[in-house]
């Protein structure tokens, strides 16, 4: 079964075997994803995952996985597990953030965005102060059909979300087999595209670059 597949099985049929066939292909991604974004904050991920997994997967389920499913049919099965490892750190991140401020004041936090990954940035899009990031996320979405309509469309949004969503560099894309861009012609992808959305969403703002 495709991941389309199966979180459509999970959002229109309720199969209770594909509920449990997406635990078991995801929770793996998932738990690595919020224990690393842990130890990055100083924090014993034993006493977090657990909590933070069904917070996880509260965020992708909500409202019958509709933003799940719908970014789901439009990109690879690779793109969606970036997402959702991306809805993972976010939220681990907004997690210790929020006890970090507590403790600490809010002020604070905002020196630490800068050691982590791209995608949990509080600069990437507006970040997540702005607003929900996954509604965002589907409306930069949207606006990414447009911007990169054409010929190369499906291998530019790759290159997008690859940057944005997995934070992987312009020259670990272009090491693609499929991507079949330099390491130049990647970047003026990934700067075409984010000025393109920035200029759709109102100047909300993403990075004016490409990190080689």
């Amino acid at each position: 079964m495709s991941v389309v597949e199966l979180i459509r099985a999970c959002a229109e049929l309720g199969d209770g075997a594909a509920w449990e066939e997406f635990v078991a292909r995801f929770q793996r991604p998932i738990g690595l994803s919020i224990t690393r974004t842990a130890c990055k904050w100083g924090k014993e991920p034993a006493q977090c995952v657990d909590d933070l997994l069904q917070e996880v997967y509260y965020k992708l389920w909500a409202d019958k996985c509709r933003l799940l499913l719908q970014f789901a049919q439009q990109h690879s099965d690779e793109a969606v597990l970036g997402y959702i490892k991306t809805i993972a750190i976010n939220a681990a991140h907004d997690h210790f953030k929020s006890l970090h401020s507590q403790k600490h004041g809010a002020g604070e936090t905002d020196q630490l965005h800068e050691e982590f990954e791209p995608a949990a940035q509080s600069g990437s899009f507006g970040g997540p102060e702005a607003m929900d990031r996954e509604i965002f996320l589907m409306q930069v979405d949207e606006q990414l059909q447009d911007c990169a309509a054409g010929t190369n469309q499906e291998r530019d949004c790759l290159i997008f979300w690859f940057y944005y969503l997995q934070g992987m560099s312009a020259k670990a894309i272009a090491a693609l087999a499929t991507i079949k861009l330099t390491v130049k012609g990647v970047e003026a992808v990934i700067f075409r595209l984010t000025r393109c959305i920035r200029e759709h969403l109102g100047g909300s703002g993403t990075g004016d670059s490409a990190e080689a």
